[in-house]
C-alpha cells in the first residue's frame, strides 16, 4: 500500500532499534550514502543493492562495514529486511521496491518519493540524552532541515542536563509528584 502525499495526518512517530537487524538500501548514490551513515550510527546490518556506488559506499563495502551487492534490485532482496530505503533516481525501481516491501510487510522509506513510502525518515538532532526527529512527511525536506537547525540551538547544553538530573534525584528522594516538578525545573534552568 502506498501513500499519496498529503494523506499522512495520522502518522505514528517511532524510534527504531535497528542494531544487528538487516536494513536494505536500494541505490548507492550521494543520498543513499547519507542514509547509510545514519544506519551505521544505529548499528544496523546494512545491505546495499545497486549496480554502481559512490567511492565512499565502495570503501564501506571494502572494509566490511556494509554488504554491497553490485547489481539491479530483485524483489527477493527485501525478504530478510526489517526496513527498506529506496534511494534511486529511477521511478520504476522505486515503485518495484515499494511493492516488494509491501508484499513482505516491511516499511519502506522512499527518498524524495512520498507516494511510494510507508515510512519517512526525519531530520535528526542527537544531543545525549536527547534524540529529536523532525518530519514533514516528505513534503518539505529543506524546511525540515531548518527546523532541525533551530532545535539544535535551543536544546539545553550539558550544564542544564546535569542540573536537571540533580533536581530529579532530589525530587525522587523527597517523593515530589511529577506534576509538581515542571515549574521548579523552569525556574532552575532560567537562573543566570
Amino acid at each position: 500500500m502506498t501513500n499519496a502525499p498529503g494523506n499522512d495526518a495520522h502518522l505514528y512517530p517511532a524510534f527504531l532499534k535497528l542494531e544487528g537487524r538487516v536494513v536494505l538500501v536500494v541505490g548507492a548514490g550521494p543520498i543513499a550514502e547519507r542514509k547509510i551513515g545514519g544506519l551505521l550510527d544505529a548499528r544496523a546490518r546494512i545491505r546495499v543493492v545497486s549496480p554502481t556506488a559512490t567511492p565512499a559506499v565502495q570503501r564501506l563495502a571494502s572494509t566490511g562495514a556494509i554488504d554491497w551487492r553490485p547489481r539491479a534490485f530483485d524483489n527477493a532482496d527485501v525478504e530478510e529486511a526489517w526496513l527498506v530505503i529506496a534511494a534511486t533516481a529511477d521511478s520504476l525501481v522505486q515503485k518495484q521496491v515499494a511493492a516488494a516491501a509491501d508484499g513482505c510487510r516491511c516499511f519502506v522509506i522512499a527518498v524524495d518519493d512520498p507516494s511510494h513510502a510507508t515510512a519517512y525518515s526525519g531530520a535528526v538532532v542527537r544531543r545525549a540524552p536527547f534524540t529529536v526527529a523532525i518530519s514533514s512527511s516528505g513534503a518539505t525536506p529543506a524546511l525540515t532541515r531548518l527546523v532541525r537547525e533551530i532545535i539544535e540551538h535551543v536544546l539545553p547544553g550539558e550544564d542544564a542536563i546535569e542540573r536537571a538530573k540533580i533536581l530529579r534525584a532530589r525530587w525522587k528522594a523527597e517523593g515530589k509528584a511529577t506534576g509538581e516538578r515542571f515549574d521548579e525545573l523552569v525556574r532552575e534552568l532560567t537562573k543566570k
